[in-house]
């Protein structure tokens, strides 16, 4: 090869490379304009709002921006444009919802977790754009939670916070309530102590609960093949000390301690635990917690209600069926509270399985507006300690959004596009399984 063909060649390369870069900037280089856009921002509404999105962040939020050429556009006329949903409590996109073990610390959720789960295209469909997920009830102090985007192909690119907290159950899978709460105080004892140094008592951990003598009620807890499995061995020795260190930051508020309670009566003996180890609490409710409403308003503590808001009891006395309304309580109660999915297609209803259905369940008796969208996004993010990368719309946050058709809880109302990190991973109008739903009589 010659000079003269060398200089083409290196030519040829560099409007190559160049183009390519081009290509490659243009990538993440997103703008959504023309729809009303919620911004859960101090209440802050555009009318005709403009969003630019630069490699999965909020680079703008305006009326009346300039878009750039470079930039592909959304048109999301006569829609409406908010954060994406965030789901604080979810055992969804799991082999398992429990190890069918009662003491399991130093187990994690992301070793179960199927990214092509399709729990994980159903938030994707429903607007959720970040969920953590949390090891099922049917425990005593389960696996380590983890906060995770829905949407990704492995793993680590989901997971925006490997370790968020872990479960710890008042509802015990076998047995009296009494030795359940004086093991699982013995085993925050053991953590405590050697949190702070102290010599650890070389006792047995406490011992793995199997499937088989977990109570029915349980069951209902269990998803996937994994379920009816029989209890795992006992932690090696290595296991051990790792779940004591996990424990250990639960210990004092450094991780989210999810605190399950299926009664009322189960709220009391968790606050003592609370207060006791100084823990940093997201009290997960059963639909039988009404009761403790006045006490939990109180305390001021993030509360999950049941996906069950409203049902029918019998009065064991009377005999005679009350209506049983929990949105209704906890906010005559003066309490904020977020919302769960329930994932267990067993127990799922049309509206227990749906975030939006929940809040608009919970506007229909009394709560406002803002505070159940609130409840969908900023106010899971903030409790989840996220809220710098999501839970609304604002320069420098992740580009997690989703676009309605419609006014947000309407019935009417479809999710038309998902986007996670500035990337649209939902589009309703490729979206087949809908489709097939939607449309009878088509032929395959």
């Amino acid at each position: 090869m010659n000079i003269r063909q060398l200089k083409f060649f290196a030519a040829g390369i560099g409007v190559l490379a160049l183009g390519l870069m081009t290509a490659s900037d243009a990538i993440g280089q997103l703008a959504i304009r023309g729809g009303r856009v919620i911004t859960m921002e101090d209440g802050q509404e555009l009318s005709n709002g403009v969003i630019l999105i630069r490699d999965g962040r909020i680079e703008a939020v305006g009326e009346s921006l300039n878009i750039p050429g470079e930039y592909k556009v959304i048109d999301a006329t006569g829609q409406v444009v908010m954060p994406g949903f965030v789901d604080v409590h979810s055992s969804g996109g799991m082999g398992q919802a429990n190890e069918r073990n009662s003491n399991v610390p130093y187990l994690t959720v992301l070793d179960t977790i199927d990214p092509a789960s399709t729990f994980f295209e159903e938030c994707r469909r429903n607007g959720i754009t970040s969920a953590a997920i949390v090891p099922g009830n049917s425990t005593m102090i389960g696996g380590q939670a983890a906060v995770l985007k829905t949407s990704g192909t492995f793993i680590p690119e989901m997971a925006q916070q490997r370790l968020i907290g872990l479960k710890l159950s008042m509802q015990p899978p076998s047995g009296s309530r009494m030795s359940h709460i004086a093991t699982l105080r013995r085993e925050m004892n053991k953590a405590k102590k050697a949190k702070a140094g102290e010599a650890v008592d070389k006792d047995e951990p406490a011992s793995p609960v199997s499937a088989a003598a977990a109570s029915e009620d349980s069951a209902d807890e269990t998803a996937g093949e994994g379920a009816g499995e029989a209890a795992a061995a006992a932690p090696s020795a290595e296991q051990a000390q790792q779940g004591l260190e996990v424990l250990g930051k639960l210990i004092g508020g450094e991780l989210i301690a999810y605190v399950y309670c299926e009664n009322a009566m189960d709220v009391g003996q968790a606050l003592r635990l609370i207060e006791e180890f100084q823990l940093k609490p997201v009290m997960v409710l059963g639909r039988n917690c009404d009761k403790a409403a006045g006490i939990l308003a109180e305390k001021k503590l993030p509360v999950v209600l049941d996906s069950e808001m409203v049902f029918w009891r019998e009065d064991p006395r009377t005999r005679e069926e009350e209506k049983i309304v929990t949105p209704k309580i906890f906010g005559d109660a003066g309490m904020s509270y977020m919302f769960q999915a329930d994932t267990n297609p067993s127990r799922a209803t049309l509206g227990s399985n749906y975030l939006w259905y929940q809040a608009a369940t919970a506007v229909k008796y009394g709560l406002s507006r803002q505070d159940a969208l609130a409840a969908c996004t900023k106010l899971p993010a903030t409790t989840l300690g996220i809220d710098k990368q999501v839970g609304s719309i604002a320069v420098g946050k992740d580009a997690d959004i989703v676009i309605l058709t419609g006014e947000p809880l309407a019935t009417q109302t479809w999710v038309d596009k998902t986007i996670v990190l500035g990337e649209v991973v939902y589009d309703r109008t490729s979206d087949e399984r809908l489709r097939r739903l939607l449309i009878t009589g088509e032929k395959e």
